[in-house]
């Protein structure tokens, strides 16, 4: 396998329009991006629905026969499913973002404007986790705390979306004041499967919208 890729970014993920299965606003769109990883082809097939809603797939292809299926579920990024085939999931995300990386340099991708937010609430404040950037920049993580009782809000940074805090944006505080606070919501939040640690990289991931009933 390649070297790893460094992520800058996993905002929710799309690949401009292809191949559309329908002219209809109301079906699923479907589009298509082929490439070729260590001469082996691949194919990464996007079904997006006009709710929002939508996923992805990695195929590989032999003889435009499927034999390796894997899906990234609420079209995140990250390969969280394997399907069939012989490749691991750390395996088909490797692949993945080289999928992804082919499709930008070829103007055949685009990232969707869906927003990373973790909130948690306790008895004394509302704090906010949101994670920013794209492939094209660094992702960084930025973390807010609204203190009830005073109004307060104050804004720090984990510029390297490494877990630890390093920036003062607005607060009287210092980092070291706030660092265990930080820590524990994104405990919070990993319990809650809102938040992963996906290539050594603290993400927010993008909450599943709702199914109307």
């Amino acid at each position: 396998m390649v070297q790893k890729l460094k992520i800058a970014s996993l905002l929710l993920l799309g690949l401009l329009p292809l191949l559309s299965c329908s002219t209809s606003k109301e079906l699923p769109s479907r589009t298509e991006f082929k490439f070729t990883y260590q001469d082996i082809p691949f194919e990464i097939i996007s079904i997006s629905a006009p709710t929002g809603e939508g996923y992805n797939y990695l195929v590989q292809l032999v003889q435009n026969e499927s034999v390796f299926r894997s899906m990234d579920t609420n079209q995140d990024g990250y390969i969280d499913l394997v399907q069939y085939g012989e490749f691991s999931l750390e395996e088909a995300n490797e692949i993945y973002i080289y999928g992804i990386q082919e499709a930008m340099n070829q103007q055949k991708f685009k990232a969707r404007n869906s927003q990373r937010i973790f909130t948690f609430e306790d008895d004394t404040a509302k704090y906010t986790l949101q994670t920013f950037g794209n492939y094209k920049d660094l992702l960084y993580n930025e973390f807010t705390i609204l203190h009830f009782e005073t109004g307060l809000e104050e804004v720090f940074q984990d510029r390297d979306a490494d877990g630890d805090l390093d920036t003062v944006i607005n607060s009287e505080r210092i980092i070291s004041e706030v660092q265990e606070t930080y820590h524990r919501i994104v405990e919070i939040g990993k319990e809650e499967k809102r938040i992963e640690i996906m290539y050594e990289k603290t993400v927010v991931l993008i909450k599943k919208q709702e199914r109307p009933s």
